[in-house]
């Protein structure tokens, strides 16, 4: 018997054994409805009454499910249960009735179905009946997708097959999905990319896995679903087509997610105080992160340039903005400090707490302006009276607070060789021809000379590694055309390597442009790929404050430029200030190639421009320089500490060492010098003009402009302010002139524009008047008219903004032609519409006859202006080296006509004249400086003997001699500079020591060997004072200062006084070692070496920039 068969028969039994209790009408049914069944399954032949009598009993419930349309982001969905052989009308009765039914009878074509409800399928029908449509919907519909048996009642676990449900679920598309977040990092924890990792899962398990990155905004909308699901407790995320389970960590899944949105909306940290830390990012040389300190050497030049150490006070107030940026400073007079006064005491009256001005960006408060006030009334008053300046109670005013800036800290060479890329000094020949690149335009080709630059730079170049060669300084003379040669090399280099790392040219603005200029005329276009990297164009690579490492920003350094910055550029063009302002982010960027063009501005080492070039992270440097020398050796040496640091040694051993060749007073300084210019040899390349552009047309002096006569009222001028000057001293006569310095300006003046000492704004006159008092412009109209008829053009130098007015006045009342002027208030951009390369364009496309006035400061260097061929330096400037470089504005490669320089000079019959001095002392600076080791430097006003510049009768007197009497009279600065002269004249080398920040010593004294002096002078108006021993602490403390200044020389100590000093100050002479002079030695030494007043003018006001 088959198993079905005996299923059956069993059944069949037990209906027959049936008890009294199921004789019942629904036991009978469902009985015949399990018979049925079997028997259907057994194959068994039926009767008609039991064929027709379909009963079904269903223990067991299909669900099935069926998506209906949604409503927001949450699902509708419709429950159809179902079971096995379910009547096809079977949903439309169950809905038809309120209640669940113990049974139903279906009318079907084969006859009537009677289903039977069993009591556990009753419980979850009512379950499912009670929803409305048989629907749900948000929450209860997910809690119902998650976990049917909680909705529909302890009785649905024996019902409903879970494998079923599930499958249905499936089918019909309402399968759930999970999810994690997912961050991508970068090193400082920033997340670059938030994305969710979501899972699908079905009855067998996951079927898929996928990432979704969101944006902010998709990431912002997820945030929200979620934080809503959370709050109202729901089990589902419903989101973009996802139902999302919440699950036990969604709660710090939301947490995660939010952190990471709040952290991109803000912008990231894109410069790290790791990063900028790192010490291996940059050069060798750079020796640590700190506060950069003064330079101690008395080989640099004390000029006003941006070194730490200052040479004077200027009023400023500083302030901090509130952003923490880099603190401002504001100039201020007494003035705005009066209003400031008025305004606070405005502001105290009306009750109020802060005070606006117009000449700080934000109020500042009551308390703050108060004290700002109080320090400046004691500056003036100080400054009015003569007396020095106490540092700490100054910074203790305006400036408190503000800490001084970190800088990477240069590796000096100053005291000891502290870094050397040391060279080898068996170095092969140079070969004869370079290697040329070939983007150079057909159009244009180098010249021999430029070949011959080319071939010696790239011999150099390849010489990094087997002589450890690392750079060069071509001196080349002006106008030889070393940007095309410079430019070669790097084409070249380019083309040889062309994933090599980026190059840096380094040079004042208008060169940048010319730079930028030739690359584009002499190279095929893409060849160099420029960056320019300086004004307006650095905005778009600068780091936002906010994305500046916060503890960097505390620390004040907040000035970068964002990562990757160079992008695909193989040059960048940037100024000197750049780099000095963006040291960290130029140091930090390897370079292959690095040229300071004009690299004179490099000549400094204490400059803070100096330091910046030095730290850079450059496989070869070449400083490009016409004037490799100007002032000192010293500037030669610091081409070379760039170029090859250590070849020269340490700047102070350097100093000890060597002298100019016209300084070179023995044999033996005579065998340094030749033995430095063999040492630097191989790494300088200097040609003139004269020896290698033997096609340039002549250029010619004119000699006739040299001896203009001096007009009579310009006589009557000079007379009248030397006898004003002899008045000085008379407390009845007020004298324009306060010391000889001021004299001299005025004489300048006189022999170019006569007027009146005061009347300094050009007022016209008639032209034939001013040419009869101005011999100078005479001469000029003439020689423009001599020109006119050439059909030539010329360039007129001077300095002075009211004599440019004058000559673009006059020439137009001659010529009908107004010259441009082109000076400092010029725009330099090339951008502008009215820049500086704009408008000498203009002038040299301008057929014929044509005059430009130019400052000599402004344009001396960096334009090209070869339409003209006539070079007039109507005014002169102290610096022979300054002049050249204006001249070969016209005077250079592709000048076609002979070119006519001339230096108008008037002079007089019976003196010299200041004009015929300062030609004389110009000349002899020229001659001196055809050695490149001499160099030229600056005319001071020690080199004019004022007695010299006069007419004989008036030098009577000119020069008084200086008493006892005028030095109890004299203030602190004139008494200091009396101390220098008195010891000058005993043989001494002197200089003065800064008005602040002196470290106890106003005078010191050198004796050329291996001795010194250092002075500490004190003056009081009251006869007789005894003075304390205040000196005496002053210079002891200062010494140790000065021995690190001047670390081989063997210091005594001075103090000197013009009144007198009291016991405990002698005692503390004697037991300090310090020699006291007073008023007694004061007199004897004024007897044996004599003193006149120029001479302490003259160390008083050794720069023409000093008040005169």
């Amino acid at each position: 018997m088959r198993p079905e068969h005996w299923a059956l028969i069993k059944e069949v039994v037990a209906f027959s054994r049936r008890t009294e209790e199921e004789r019942d009408d629904l036991t009978h049914r469902q009985a015949w409805g399990r018979i049925r069944k079997l028997a259907l399954t057994a194959g068994a032949h039926l009767d008609d009454f039991l064929y027709r009598s379909v009963v079904l009993t269903p223990e067991k419930l299909e669900i099935g499910l069926r998506r209906s349309d949604s409503v927001g982001d949450d699902h509708v969905v419709e429950i159809e249960p179902r079971f096995e052989g379910t009547p096809p009308n079977w949903l439309d009765a169950f809905d038809r009735s309120t209640e669940v039914r113990d049974r139903y009878d279906l009318v079907t074509p084969e006859g009537i179905v009677q289903v039977l409800i069993t009591p556990k399928v009753r419980t979850v029908l009512q379950e499912i009946r009670r929803l409305p449509g048989r629907r749900v919907a948000g929450s209860r519909a997910q809690a119902f997708l998650l976990n049917p048996f909680a909705t529909l009642g302890a009785d649905a676990v024996d019902v409903i097959e879970e494998a079923q449900f599930e499958q249905a679920r499936e089918d019909a598309g309402l399968d759930y999905e999970r999810f994690v977040p997912v961050f991508e990092r970068d090193a400082e924890g920033y997340p670059l990319r938030v994305g969710l990792l979501i899972e699908t899962a079905v009855a067998s398990g996951p079927t898929s896995s996928e990432t979704h990155w969101l944006d902010d905004v998709a990431l912002s909308s997820f945030i929200e679903a979620l934080a809503r699901a959370l709050k109202l407790n729901h089990q589902l995320v419903a989101w973009h087509g996802y139902d999302l389970v919440v699950q036990g960590d969604a709660e710090q899944h939301l947490l995660d997610l939010t952190a990471a949105l709040e952290q991109r909306r803000t912008p990231p940290a894109l410069v790290s105080y790791a990063q900028v830390y790192d010490l291996s990012g940059y050069s060798a040389r750079v020796d640590s992160i700190g506060i950069e300190k003064p330079y101690y050497s008395p080989y640099i030049a004390k000029k006003k340039d941006d070194t730490i150490w200052p040479e004077d006070i200027s009023p400023v107030v500083v302030y901090q903005p509130k952003d923490g940026g880099e603190p401002v400073a504001i100039p201020t007079t007494p003035k705005a400090i009066e209003k400031l006064k008025a305004d606070v005491q405005r502001a105290e009256a009306e009750g109020k707490t802060e005070v606006e001005t117009s000449w700080l960006p934000t109020p500042i408060s009551v308390e703050e302006a108060k004290g700002i006030v109080n320090t400046f009334e004691e500056v003036f008053t100080d400054l009015e009276a003569g007396t020095p300046i106490d540092p700490d109670k100054v910074n203790g005013g305006a400036a408190r607070g503000i800490e001084p800036k970190k800088q990477l800290v240069l590796k000096a060479n100053i005291e000891t060789v502290q870094y050397e890329e040391a060279r080898r000094d068996a170095m092969l020949a140079v070969p004869a021809a370079p290697q040329l690149p070939t983007s150079i335009r057909p159009d244009y080709a180098l010249l021999k000379h430029q070949l011959e630059g080319l071939a010696w730079m790239q011999h150099l170049h390849g010489l990094q590694s087997a002589y450890q060669v690392r750079g060069a300084v071509l001196a080349d003379d002006m106008g030889l055309g070393k940007t095309f040669q410079l430019l070669s090399l790097m084409a070249w280099l380019v083309e040889r390597d062309p994933s090599i790392d980026p190059m840096l040219v380094v040079a004042p603005v208008s060169l940048l442009e010319n730079w930028a200029d030739e690359a584009g005329k002499f190279f095929q276009p893409g060849a160099l790929p420029i960056l320019t990297a300086y004004g307006d164009s650095l905005a778009a690579l600068r780091i936002p404050r906010g994305q500046v490492d916060q503890r960097l920003q505390e620390e004040g350094l907040i000035k970068f430029l964002r990562p990757n910055w160079v992008g695909d550029a193989k040059i960048v063009l940037t100024t000197y200030e750049t780099l000095r302002d963006l040291e960290f982010s130029f140091a930090a960027q390897k370079w292959s190639l690095m040229v300071c063009d004009e690299a004179q501005r490099i000549k400094n080492p204490a400059a803070m421009v100096t330091r910046a070039a030095k730290k850079q992270n450059v496989g070869f440097k070449i400083a490009c320089t016409g004037t490799p020398v100007e002032n000192t050796l010293a500037d030669l040496w610091c081409l070379f500490d760039f170029v090859q640091p250590g070849l020269l040694g340490a700047l102070n051993d350097f100093g000890q060492r060597y002298r100019k060749p016209i300084e070179a007073e023995t044999e033996e300084d005579e065998a340094r010098v030749a033995e430095l210019r063999k040492r630097i040899a191989p790494q300088i390349l200097r040609r003139l003009k004269t020896e290698v552009a033997t096609d340039l047309p002549p250029k010619i002096i004119v000699e006739e402009c040299r001896r203009l006569p001096l007009s009579p009222t310009q006589r009557n001028l000079y007379a009248r302010a030397i006898d004003s000057f002899k008045k000085r001293n008379d407390a009845h006569y007020a004298s324009p002139f306060k010391n000889h310095l001021g004299l001299l300006h005025y004489l300048r003046l006189v022999c170019t524009d006569p007027r009146p000492h005061g009347l300094s704004v050009f007022k016209p006159e008639p032209v034939s008047q001013y040419r009869e008092k101005a011999p100078k412009l005479d001469w000029l109209l003439k020689q423009l008219q001599a020109i006119k008829v050439k059909d030539e053009k010329a360039i007129v130098f001077c300095e002075f903004r009211e004599i440019q007015r004058l000559l673009q006045y006059y020439i137009q009342a001659e010529f009908g032609l107004r010259p441009d002027i082109i000076n400092g208030d010029t725009k330099s951009s090339a951008k502008h519409a009215d820049s500086r390369q704009k408008r000498i364009k203009a002038f040299q496309e301008a057929p014929g006859f044509g005059v430009l006035v130019l400052s000599p400061v402004a344009v001396g260097f960096g334009v090209n202006i070869q339409a003209a061929n006539h070079v007039i330096h109507y005014t002169r400037t102290w610096n022979p080296a300054k002049e050249d470089q204006a001249t070969d504005r016209a005077y250079r490669i592709n000048q076609k006509k002979t070119v006519y320089v001339y230096y108008p000079v008037v002079r007089a019959d019976d003196f010299t004249t200041f004009d015929v001095k300062l030609d004389m002392l110009l000349e002899g600076k020229r001659k001196l400086a055809e050695d490149m080791l001499n160099g030229a430097g600056d005319v001071t006003p020690d080199a004019f003997n004022l007695a010299e510049v006069v007419p004989e009768s008036d030098a009577v007197d000119i020069d008084e001699r200086i008493s006892l009497d005028m030095v109890l009279r004299m203030g602190w600065q004139h008494f200091e500079c009396l101390a220098g002269a008195l010891w000058a004249k005993q043989g001494f080398d002197c200089y003065r020591t800064p008005g602040t920040g002196d470290n106890g010593v106003d005078i010191v004294a050198l004796d050329g060997s291996s001795s010194g002096l250092l002075i500490q002078t004190k003056t009081s108006g009251t006869d007789g004072a005894a003075l304390g021993w205040d000196a005496v602490k002053e210079v002891v403390a200062g010494e140790a200062f000065y021995r690190r200044r001047h670390p081989n020389i063997k210091f005594e100590k001075i103090c000197i006084t013009n009144q007198f000093f009291n016991r405990q100050a002698q005692e503390n002479a004697a037991l300090n070692g310090v020699k006291l002079v007073d008023q007694r030695e004061l007199a004897t030494l004024l007897a044996e070496c004599p003193v006149t007043m120029l001479e302490v003018e003259r160390m008083l006001y050794a720069d023409w920039q000093k008040d005169a």
